[in-house]
């Protein structure tokens, strides 16, 4: 784990700065709705998807080190969870800053599945070299 921390810590700045404000999104929205009972459940939810997620990256980061196939734990467990959130949203099952919350982790997600997608792609097509 310290490994893997050390190998963001010596990512570009803008890197660095990107995955300090998923963590934060991943980690602060979901304590706040579980202080609510009616988005508690989410907020556990959304809060074992980052444990589970960060523990498959280490995994794979052990297994790999820090290539761009880093991106696959968050393709495999984000992407339906983005899907499940979009259709939460649509419903219309929250109001309110609990909405206000879950369109940030929504729009959070989204734009990591894109790096992500792309950087998958590119480890399949070869691109291999560490990221750092």
């Amino acid at each position: 784990m310290v490994d893997f921390l050390l190998h963001i810590a010596a990512s570009p700045p803008m890197v660095r700065l990107w995955v300090y404000w998923m963590v934060a999104v991943m980690t602060f929205i979901p304590l706040t709705l579980m202080l609510q009972a009616e988005t508690r459940r989410l907020g556990l939810i959304l809060l074992l998807v980052g444990a589970v997620t960060a523990a498959l990256m280490v995994g794979l980061f052990n297994q790999v080190g820090f290539v761009r196939l880093l991106g696959l734990p968050h393709i495999l467990v984000w992407t339906p969870l983005l899907v499940w959130l979009i259709a939460k949203l649509r419903r219309g099952e929250l109001t309110g800053g609990p909405r206000t919350m879950i369109i940030v982790v929504a729009a959070t997600i989204a734009v990591s599945l894109v790096f992500d997608y792309i950087d998958v792609i590119r480890y399949i097509l070869g691109d291999r070299a560490p990221m750092v």
